[in-house]
């Protein structure tokens, strides 16, 4: 036999939250959102550099191979290397290029990234990029603190001024 609760319950007591637990749900979203407005762009760049940064590593290797299509395969990289530049110029951040061969050299690869030279350049992306990242998180971090945190908040355990 199934005992009836004795005890109803108003549909308004069943979806109702406690003021404070509402105010923190809404701040933790608020924070949540923000964080992730925030950090997408600077996850997206991240990721899409590095992405560049492979790719034009696979060119490397096969300008380096030789043959009939090492110039074309220059060509790619050159254009992975300059889109690399312009997009850390865009967040303002310098990179050295790589040197270029010299024209009055003469043969084909006149115009194109000197080969030795663009290892080092993808280290110097790789290090830049790196910092650049982290010191978004950091900013991204001190940001949150002022959200969660406002000025004049007494820390938790701290004692208040009754005691």
């Amino acid at each position: 036999m199934i005992q009836q609760n004795p005890k109803e319950f108003s549909q308004g007591f069943w979806g109702s939250e406690h003021p404070e637990t509402a105010a923190l749900r809404v701040q933790k979203d608020y924070v949540d959102t923000m964080v992730s407005l925030k950090r997408e762009n600077m996850d997206r760049i991240y990721v899409y550099l590095n992405g560049l940064i492979e790719k034009a590593k696979e060119e490397l290797g096969m300008a380096r191979s030789g043959g009939q299509s090492a110039d074309g395969r220059r060509m790619a990289l050159k254009q992975h290397v300059d889109e690399i530049a312009a997009y850390l110029k865009a967040q303002a951040l310098v990179v050295e290029l790589p040197r270029m061969h010299n024209p009055q050299d003469g043969g084909g690869s006149s115009g194109h990234y000197v080969l030795e030279d663009v290892p080092p350049f993808f280290g110097r992306v790789r290090c830049v990029l790196d910092q650049w990242y982290d010191s978004h998180l950091l900013a991204l971090y001190d940001e949150v603190l002022m959200l969660v945190k406002p000025k004049g908040a007494k820390p938790a355990g701290a004692p208040s001024a009754a005691s």
